[in-house]
């Protein structure tokens, strides 16, 4: 089986992933590392978030200036 991952990356528009259910990180090709899979119950249903870690994002901005 499968699950649907909502990737989030500030300033980037949302990407979606499909992941096997096992999985409990996304491996980032940006400088974000391994982002942790987290799970969000919303009404019954079972929603599964990523998120590359704010200090990180922070970081790279300040970099690009």
């Amino acid at each position: 089986m499968s699950k649907i991952v909502v990737v989030l990356i500030p300033g980037r528009a949302a990407e979606f992933l499909t992941v096997d259910d096992g999985d409990t990180t996304i491996s980032s090709t940006l400088s974000y590392g391994a982002m942790p899979i987290e799970s969000y119950w919303c009404e019954g249903e079972e929603f599964y978030f990523a998120r590359a870690p704010l200090a990180l994002t922070m970081e790279c901005s300040v970099a690009a200036q």
